[in-house]
């Protein structure tokens, strides 16, 4: 099959007059425990009728219904622990290509890296978890076909982070609510995510009193970044700083230069290395049992790598989890986990964890918030098709872990690559950004691979508007990666190939 290219660009449609629509709120359909609290005529980017509503006694939604519809219904993910309406499907221009559309809060109102809303809650860590999404998306469909008195062609859900992991509950859990599903960098394993975050800030912060800065600091990571682009960089036939395939490249720890006396910036202790390890070696509990996936090699230094992720500090962090400043985002979404999901104890203290019973500990969280189950027979048997994408320098969910997933898919049954499809993405942070193409439409992608039946052989990047780089590299269907053809622009998809790597 030829390449696919997709850029992020909206469908402009017709755009009729305000006055065609039928934005009153008595024309909403009357449903069991559905109150509707506002219904508004919006003329950007397409006329739309906007439906505000409340599922149950708090799931709140926005249901976007333009004039010029095209028979079809999208519903778009959240990022962190959401706390608003969130809606990632119009970053894809959804609406304005006549989407029918929906995002929900997932039950609660709060900032993203804020998780007291869950302490003694299980209501709403139920509804975070995985019923808010459902809920919403029946709900929507019903007043969809309800509002255009038609059925609904096909039914999709796109998201990232957060949504990402929606994306595979939905799959996992509720088979029958989308023929289409993008889970992009999913958060999917949060008994995974709270091992990985916790053991890292306890080498990053080793004293728990002082989180001023983590003990790695950003000088040391582009050092530490420096070294390993120059032993593998251009393992790939390019110096671009960027790593096709981290796990090809073998640079170790043990190369970094030791630091005789005293602490500076071009070099590392032995704290310092062990705190580097930890990212890379990934969780264990205290007989030495491997929890989750480390983090890859690449990004370290970015903006919107470590320093925003994994170390920074209190200081230099504009992050805020609730009343209380936090150093990075691992630290909020990590700690907020244990205190208010797991031992609902808002006092607990991450420094003196030791993981001696932690699979017993985070049972009830694990069983409510994971979407870990490798059987999507179920969706298959539906016709549903699932597309993955993770950026391999993404410091918020290793790409690892999505690998590790995908695994374990076709551990289950090999023929599932034939519905579902992963791609990674080189030099690419949390769901877009860093120093490779991250633009991708991908509703286009899932809405063609649906229709037609057929699974893209590859898709083509682009960097998003403002980037400092311009260009298209091609994304290939894992495990395959790009291969350079060795003459041409490098920043040019046509001058690269997917094939199996060696």
């Amino acid at each position: 099959m030829s390449r696919i290219v997709f850029f992020l660009l909206p469908l402009f449609v017709s755009s009729p007059s305000l006055a065609q629509l039928n934005c009153d709120i008595g024309s909403l359909p009357e449903l069991p425990d559905v109150r509707w609290t506002s219904l508004e005529e919006v003329a950007n980017p397409v006329p739309h009728c906007k439906a505000a509503g409340i599922i149950g006694p708090e799931i709140r939604f926005e249901l976007l219904l333009p004039e010029d519809w095209n028979g079809k219904f999208v519903m778009g993910g959240g990022g962190g622990f959401v706390g608003s309406v969130q809606n990632s499907s119009l970053a894809y221009g959804s609406l304005a290509a006549g989407y029918a559309t929906v995002g929900t809060d997932t039950g609660h109102q709060a900032g993203g890296i804020d998780g007291s809303w869950a302490l003694n809650n299980l209501e709403r860590l139920g509804n975070f978890g995985h019923q808010a999404v459902h809920r919403t998306a029946v709900t929507a469909k019903s007043v969809i076909r309800d509002y255009y008195d038609a059925d609904i062609e096909q039914n999709y859900f796109v998201g990232c982070s957060r949504g990402g992991g929606q994306a595979l509950m939905e799959a996992q859990r509720y088979p029958d609510d989308f023929d289409g599903i993008v889970a992009g960098a999913p958060a999917y394993s949060w008994s995974g995510l709270s091992a990985l975050g916790i053991q890292i800030q306890q080498a990053m912060f080793p004293d728990s009193s002082n989180l001023s800065a983590a003990i790695i600091s950003p000088a040391e990571q582009a050092l530490l970044e420096g070294m390993i682009l120059s032993s593998c960089d251009a393992q790939d036939g390019i110096e671009d700083g960027i790593l096709n395939d981290p796990r090809q490249c073998g640079f170790s720890i043990s190369e970094l230069p030791s630091c005789s006396a005293g602490d500076t910036d071009e070099c590392f202790t032995d704290a310092e290395r062990a705190a580097i390890s930890k990212v890379y070696s990934g969780p264990t509990d205290s007989r030495g049992r491997p929890l989750f996936y480390g983090y890859p090699f690449g990004g370290e230094s970015d903006n919107g790598g470590w320093t925003s992720w994994l170390s920074g500090g209190v200081q230099s962090s504009t992050r805020n989890n609730g009343a209380q400043a936090i150093p990075n985002a691992s630290f909020g979404f990590s700690t907020g986990i244990m205190k208010n999901m797991v031992f609902h104890d808002a006092n607990w203290d991450f420094s003196s964890y030791r993981f001696d019973n932690f699979d017993e500990e985070v049972a009830v969280m694990s069983a409510t918030l994971n979407a870990t189950n490798p059987d999507l027979s179920a969706y298959r048997d539906n016709g549903g098709k699932l597309l993955i994408y993770h950026g391999w320098s993404d410091a918020a969910l290793t790409a690892l872990g999505s690998i590790g997933y995908y695994d374990q898919v076709l551990d289950k049954d090999p023929t599932a690559r034939e519905d579902v499809q992963l791609y990674m993405m080189p030099g690419v942070l949390h769901c877009a950004g860093g120093k490779g193409p991250s633009k991708v439409n991908f509703l286009e992608v899932i809405d063609q691979w649906v229709a037609s039946g057929d699974a893209p052989d590859e898709l083509v990047a682009s960097y998003p508007p403002g980037s400092q780089r311009t260009g298209t590299r091609p994304l290939c269907v894992y495990p395959q990666i790009a291969e350079y053809d060795g003459s041409g622009d490098s920043f040019d998809a046509s001058n690269f190939s997917c094939v199996n790597p060696q």
